[in-house]
């Protein structure tokens, strides 16, 4: 039985009725936003944004989440001014720097605490971001699905959904001992879409047997090959990739030169190629993803312009 304070946020319903854009077939434009410089205002978001991930639930053991900076009652009420503008609005996981290490006896509280801030603030949706130590770091393996699992199932009983998103280095996606793998396999017919990171992972990058060459991800001069070839493998489940179905995956890119290390894409004619080459092969995927809205701000808003006409949003 869960504690009688989460009850009654429940009883509030906080997690709006307005349908995912997840349920529908539509593109996905998917920003990570954040409350530091340079910041910006929830509620100024271009409405390209149709997918907003919120950093970060974190900390050294149980994640918990709490403005740094904007009050509550203003984030509360900017977030439904989001959602009721159709958008889905999820709390992040994670992230490069914090070692979240969930053990099997603290299952409960964190369960409290992720549906605490689901409540109270009015997410509709969570996205898994551990990167480094924290993907295999105590029992997140197991925890953090069976977590995400069991609140699913209980909104679906309410006729609500929760929204799950991932957004693996995509180098935890490759070889038998792929990080990732227990997250994607115990949230099958859970998770809505994940988008993999396509940035800051130097000179790796993908054997491409039809080119006979190595696709190098800081190489500009064969980033359309690379995009489609990274993404083919994957939602083929081929080159030693685990399989993500094409319907349920977005490619995650830089916003600016600054947002990332590298992997930011200069020339978004190979974005476009290498759409389209996916999309002639039976293998359309949803959209794309980008760290950050924040550094998309500084830089114009340069992302959104670029992509939402590829994938034919407002």
């Amino acid at each position: 039985m869960w504690p009688l304070i989460l009850m009654i946020l429940l009883a509030e319903q906080r997690l709006y009725k307005v349908k995912s854009i997840t349920d529908k077939d539509k593109s996905v434009l998917c920003g990570f936003w954040f409350e530091w410089e340079p910041r910006v205002d929830l509620t100024m978001i271009p409405k390209e944004y149709n997918m907003i991930c919120v950093t970060l639930m974190e900390n050294n053991t149980i994640p918990t989440f709490t403005p740094k900076f904007l009050n509550d009652e203003y984030f509360i009420n900017s977030i439904k001014k989001l959602r009721q503008e159709g958008r889905d609005v999820l709390v992040s996981i994670g992230g490069a720097s914090p070692e979240i290490a969930i053990t099997q006896e603290e299952k409960s509280a964190f369960k409290n605490e992720l549906l605490a801030a689901l409540e109270k603030y009015g997410f509709n949706g969570v996205n898994i971001d551990l990167e480094g130590e924290s993907v295999k770091a105590a029992d997140n393996q197991t925890i953090i699905p069976e977590v995400l699992r069991e609140i699913k199932d209980y909104y679906r009983s309410q006729g609500k959904d929760l929204v799950i998103t991932m957004s693996p280095e995509f180098v935890d996606l490759r070889g038998a001992e792929a990080s990732y793998r227990s997250y994607i396999t115990d949230l099958d017919g859970y998770y809505n879409l994940i988008f993999p990171q396509y940035y800051n992972q130097g000179e790796d990058g993908i054997w491409s047997d039809t080119l006979n060459k190595y696709l190098s991800q800081k190489d500009d001069n064969v980033k359309a090959d690379f995009l489609y070839e990274l993404t083919h493998a994957i939602v083929t489940g081929t080159n030693d990739f685990i399989k993500i179905p094409h319907e349920k995956f977005a490619i995650g890119l830089p916003a600016s030169p600054d947002a990332a290390q590298n992997g930011y894409v200069k020339n978004p004619e190979d974005v476009e190629k290498a759409l389209r080459h996916l999309a002639s092969e039976g293998f359309a995927i949803r959209g794309l993803m980008t760290w950050s809205i924040n550094h998309d701000f500084a830089n114009g808003y340069e992302f959104a312009h670029r992509y939402a006409p590829m994938l034919q949003l407002p």
